[in-house]
């Protein structure tokens, strides 16, 4: 059976559980960070539940960069391109050690627990790509402190000894957070920087801790300042 796991890799209590059947489950993928699960533009072939860990998805863009289009995490259902016989429109990265479990497509659509939970991971990146696109014409430094919001919903874990205040042990750089956002690493330094000034954002790659209030505030006076 699959069980889900926290931000990176900390056992759940039950809500994968029963999910899928041991007989539904292929063998396990395991990834280290920089290895690719699957390519853009290559048949779909399987569907893939995340154990645990942090995988990017990457798209190239009409300018020739490449853009990081969403960030999976334990629970989220990969390969979705295979239940309508196409293929990967993006290429998916190990961001942290990794391991997936793969599905038969065919038989997890048979299933309707399957069905179901795939259903409701297809709905989610839905929400969070209708929310990056929202975020498309807010100015950078807000689209920056949106993403640590959306960040910390999906992976935060409370931070110790500090009220309110998120951990955030992804190992996002820089230019991974420039990807994220469509600016330039340049500009995400000196937001960062802001942002520390500001007490909305502490630490560094691996170790942030973010201040989701601030963080609100932070999104108000950057969109204040271009209207």
């Amino acid at each position: 059976m699959l069980h889900t796991f926290d931000a990176l890799n900390s056992p759940h209590p039950a809500e994968m559980a029963d999910i899928v059947p041991a007989g539904l489950a292929l063998p396990t993928r395991t990834l280290e960070p920089g290895q690719v699960l699957y390519e853009s533009d290559r048949d779909a072939s399987s569907l893939y539940v995340v154990d645990y860990g942090v995988l990017k998805a990457v798209v190239p863009t009409s300018l020739g960069r490449d853009r990081i289009a969403d960030l999976y995490g334990p629970g989220d259902v990969l390969g979705l391109a295979v239940l309508d016989g196409g293929r990967h429109a993006e290429t998916v990265v190990a961001v942290h050690d990794s391991s997936l479990t793969p599905i038969d497509p065919q038989q997890a659509m048979n299933d309707r627990k399957v069905r179901e939970y795939v259903m409701r991971s297809m709905a989610r990146q839905l929400r969070r790509s209708r929310e990056m696109l929202d975020e498309a014409e807010m100015p950078v430094g807000a689209r920056v402190t949106r993403a640590f919001l959306r960040l910390s919903a999906q992976f935060g874990q409370p931070a110790d000894e500090q009220d309110g205040m998120i951990k955030l042990p992804l190992a996002l750089t820089h230019e991974d957070l420039a990807d994220l956002t469509g600016s330039s690493r340049v500009t995400i330094t000196r937001i960062l920087g802001e942002l520390r000034n500001e007490g909305a954002l502490q630490g560094t790659r691996g170790v942030y801790v973010a201040h989701p209030r601030g963080l609100e505030r932070a999104t108000d006076e950057y969109v204040m300042q271009v209207l």
